[in-house]
């Protein structure tokens, strides 16, 4: 995104929601005796976002325990964090609507209704963006840098966000099994910027890679969904993300650069349900992404973990949830632990790296790597 519309994009979101979250009128009437809503506020100006707490002030909830149930649309919140006869505290659930009429069903009695305004997913959102710094690397290619507070926790981010063109080619380099750094990778290809790319190092999770049409790995044959239910191509420099099935899937994709990697994040516009029966899935990892908007930007992304109280990664199914804010149409999971590297030329490695055992919160060192997927 460039620095200026990603500004100007932040603030009219703020904006917009703030003048449009001042008031929040009935949607309907309770029954006589039944409970009833007066009023709905969040710490965001009345902006309800994902995973913070939305404090509901009224009269006649119920205090039994599991008596109240608030519905967001179509969204049945039952697990609250604190209630009683005039307040009930929730969390904000994951809903994909931007005004969301909301209600309490008390001991099986509905309320009136509130309209409530949601971070919109689609838009520079209002705590991912809020502390970032904007900087224009060249012309079509935008870096965005936060560290901050996101559903509660610490989180280490960055978004290089990239729009193809005969000045800034997207491409995939494969080293060898073991490889070497993200950095010099790219510098020996004269690139601008990097991210590493496929799984790696010889084990039955190594993910496809096939550059200007050589096939350079065909990756473990038997790979789960977990690694491999998704593959990164570059047409004619035009970027795309596809779904398939393992790493045959990827080979029989018809391109001559693919990078097959997993778990899918993001599809036609919609974060994409994981396995959550895999700890690579379910718990906080440094996670490295690529994404892909309807208009072709390519977006780089990296999220640090592994530094208590300074970042802590994300979940896959978190990552989607990301991505998907983010504004693109697909994204894919890559490599990443203490493989996650962001690196762009004067700067070097950007992000925190986690490489186990040498890698501190202010000293990055990289781990070297099989793959990646840079411009120039």
């Amino acid at each position: 995104m460039k620095q200026q519309y990603s500004i100007i994009a932040f603030i009219l979101c703020s904006v917009i929601a703030v003048l449009s979250c001042t008031k929040t009128p009935d949607g309907g009437d309770s029954q006589v005796d039944g409970p009833k809503i007066k009023s709905v506020t969040t710490k965001y100006s009345n902006l309800a976002v994902y995973g913070h707490p939305i404090v509901i002030k009224g009269e006649k909830f119920s205090t039994q325990e599991g008596g109240n149930v608030v519905v967001f649309g179509n969204e049945t919140v039952t697990d609250l964090i604190s209630y009683s006869e005039t307040e009930i505290t929730v969390n904000a659930p994951f809903v994909s609507g931007y005004n969301v009429m909301m209600k309490v069903v008390a001991d099986g009695v509905s309320s009136n209704q509130k309209l409530l305004k949601f971070d919109p997913p689609k838009c520079d959102s209002v705590m991912i963006f809020k502390d970032a710094k904007f900087e224009k690397i060249r012309e079509g290619i935008e870096w965005t840098s936060t560290v901050t507070t996101w559903l509660g926790e610490p989180r280490s981010l960055n978004v290089l966000s990239i729009k193809p063109s005969e000045v800034n080619k997207i491409g995939i380099y494969y080293k060898s099994l073991y490889g070497t750094t993200t950095s010099s990778q790219a510098t020996s290809l004269g690139a601008v910027a990097a991210i590493n790319a496929a799984y790696y190092g010889g084990t039955a999770h190594d993910g496809f890679v096939r550059v200007d049409g050589v096939v350079k790995v065909t990756g473990g044959r038997s790979c789960s969904a977990f690694f491999a239910n998704g593959a990164f191509v570059i047409d004619d420099n035009v970027p795309a993300i596809h779904s398939v099935t393992g790493n045959a899937g990827a080979e029989a994709l018809p391109y001559d650069n693919v990078v097959g990697s997993g778990p899918l994040l993001v599809y036609n516009g919609n974060a994409q349900a994981v396995n959550m029966t895999s700890d690579h899935n379910t718990a906080s990892h440094p996670r490295t992404a690529i994404g892909v908007t309807k208009d072709k930007r390519v977006l780089f992304v990296t999220v640090d973990g592994r530094f208590p109280g300074l970042a802590v990664g994300m979940s896959s199914e978190l990552m989607a949830r990301y991505m998907e804010t983010l504004g693109v149409d697909t994204a894919l999971n890559l490599d990443g632990g203490g493989s996650t590297t962001m690196w762009i030329k004067d700067k070097g490695v950007v992000n925190h790296t986690s490489q186990g055992g040498t890698s501190s919160w202010d000293n990055p060192v990289e781990r070297s790597v099989g793959s990646i997927i840079y411009v120039k």
